[in-house]
């Protein structure tokens, strides 16, 4: 991988942040039920530009616009069969801007992967009918890291890992190019200050869940570390999670993972944090050992640019 010698050397690397919420603050639409997974059909300039700026701003890993592209995301919006076009697309998207912007720098493209499924419109919530069997599953998930693969990008980051059964699924298919495979897990806090797996019912807003939507209720985050470990990936860390999580999760994570850490919070809601102490949140978890850092949903480029400067670039 184009950065092996910067990681085993110890050396911090920079994530980008969000992708499909700053591609809709420039002006791409996001679908109800498919999310970020069309922009990078319906609007590839807008894409491409988040890309560049995060390039702009220091990022040394440029996540594609990949994490709502599974087959079965994209059949809610009749696009299930462009699944792997689109895809790829994306990568050369990402590619296309660092030959703009920084094309004598080595950079990496990250291609995403969740086990996001197809949304109810207007809500969060998980429209049942677009929701395939463990067997497709993963065929789908197979899919899209083969198309990732094909398409150039240097290495797999799966992002949300918090259903350990899920999680497993996409893991076992990601370890199959032979791309090396980043985890990004995602934790929510317990009433007591505990560790629990993420929980849309303990992060988002009650308005934004189906009346449907049913509650199994926060599992324990501890048993999705040890499954997402033992795919020997190459690296571990925490996202899309508070900030006041993500500590502890990193606590739980170290009990049992010696390999390269990264961390990218959320920044959202009543959380929201402003770039310059988002970035100083971010320098915390370096001297506590993460070497990649990274914002996720509702982080901007312009937390990216705080978080370079933090760092002395």
């Amino acid at each position: 991988m184009i950065l092996d010698d910067k990681l085993n050397s110890g050396e911090t690397l920079l994530l980008d942040g969000a992708v499909g919420a700053e591609v809709e603050r420039f002006g791409g639409k996001m679908d109800s039920a498919a999310w970020c997974g069309l922009a990078t059909e319906t609007h590839p300039d807008v894409v491409r530009h988040v890309h560049a700026e995060y390039l702009r701003a220091g990022s040394d890993i440029v996540t594609a616009n990949t994490f709502a592209n599974c087959r079965h995301v994209l059949d809610s919006v009749g696009k299930g069969d462009d699944a792997s076009d689109i895809t790829k697309r994306a990568v050369e998207l990402v590619c296309e801007a660092i030959d703009e912007v920084s094309p004598d720098r080595p950079i990496a493209v990250a291609g995403s992967m969740s086990n996001t499924m197809a949304w109810i419109p207007g809500t969060f919530s998980t429209d049942e009918t677009y929701v395939p069997s463990p067997n497709q599953q993963s065929a789908n998930y197979r899919e899209q890291a083969e198309a990732l693969a094909e398409a150039g990008a240097d290495l797999i980051v799966l992002e949300m890992m918090s259903d350990v059964d899920n999680a497993s699924r996409l893991a076992e298919a990601a370890s199959t190019v032979g791309l090396p495979v980043w985890i990004g897990m995602s934790c929510s806090l317990f009433p007591d200050g505990s560790a629990a797996a993420w929980h849309m019912n303990l992060e988002e807003p009650p308005e934004k869940l189906a009346e449907t939507h049913e509650d199994h209720g926060p599992r324990p985050f501890e048993p999705v570390v040890h499954a997402m470990q033992s795919f020997n990936p190459q690296v571990m860390g925490i996202m899309h999670s508070r900030m006041a999580a993500v500590g502890v999760g990193i606590e739980m994570v170290r009990k049992t993972w010696s390999g390269p850490m990264m961390v990218y919070p959320e920044s959202l809601y009543e959380h929201a944090e402003k770039p310059d102490v988002f970035a100083n949140h971010l320098l915390e978890f370096r001297d506590g050992g993460a070497q990649i850092l990274g914002g996720c949903c509702g982080t901007r480029i312009d937390h990216i640019q705080s978080l370079a400067k933090a760092l002395g670039r």
